[in-house]
């Protein structure tokens, strides 16, 4: 079984190359494809110069391709030219537990079809860690949780859709429709940044006040796009 490691980026210069290091020294043959979107930034060369670097021991398989902006869009792309059996989407500033893929592969060669893993921030902050004990339910899924899920299942269920503000959410309800899916506890890191930018209760305030308002029918990408200016459409 392989896995295709499925990473969407736009202006990544300061997370990626963490993430990528922490995969290629995994030990867990597989593939990571990079879908860059349009970077302006130092993305597209660091990804370039990690995959210079690798070893020839290294069995990993890095690879840069390019696609329209928007995290949906560039998953999907990613998607279509794997060729893994698996495909795991993995944001650009989360990193994988030990033995994460392999954890991946234990659950897939008992019959999972799909799942995620639980998650941590990379700040000790007490109220982080509340919001990290959330991700042990599958209530709160988000894709900054590496979704997995087998080829054929991504496929049936029809990838991300790309007409959605939140693209993780939705997808992740579809495929709880078809197939129960796994919860890794061992939690993937993942970056506070944002709460670090907005502030800890604030962040948390804007989540919840956008998912309320798209659980209602409205259209917050709007919203988005004026509150995050990095928000890919």
């Amino acid at each position: 079984m392989n896995i295709s490691v499925i990473i969407p980026t736009f202006n990544e210069e300061t997370t990626i190359e963490r993430t990528l290091k922490a995969l290629v020294t995994d030990g867990y043959a597989h593939e990571v494809i990079v879908v860059d979107g349009g970077s302006t930034d130092k993305t597209v060369r660091l990804v370039d110069e990690t995959a210079a670097q690798l070893p020839p021991s290294v069995k990993t398989r890095l690879r840069l391709i390019y696609s329209q902006k928007g995290r949906a869009v560039q998953m999907n792309e990613g998607a279509r030219c794997a060729a893994g059996d698996v495909f795991l989407f993995l944001h650009a500033d989360t990193t994988l537990p030990a033995d994460g893929l392999k954890s991946i592969g234990r659950e897939v060669t008992q019959g999972a079809r799909a799942g995620r893993f639980r998650m941590k921030f990379d700040d000790p902050n007490w109220l982080l860690n509340l919001y990290s004990a959330y991700t042990r339910f599958h209530a709160f899924s988000y894709g900054d949780q590496g979704f997995f899920a087998a080829r054929d299942l991504f496929r049936e269920v029809g990838g991300f859709r790309t007409d959605v503000p939140f693209e993780d959410i939705d997808f992740y309800r579809r495929v709880r429709n078809v197939t129960k899916p796994v919860i890794i506890a061992k939690p993937v890191t993942t970056s506070a940044r944002r709460f670090r930018q907005f502030g800890f209760f604030k962040q948390k305030g804007i989540n919840i006040w956008l998912v309320g308002l798209h659980a209602l029918g409205f259209d917050v990408a709007p919203i988005k796009k004026r509150i995050y200016p990095d928000f890919r459409s």
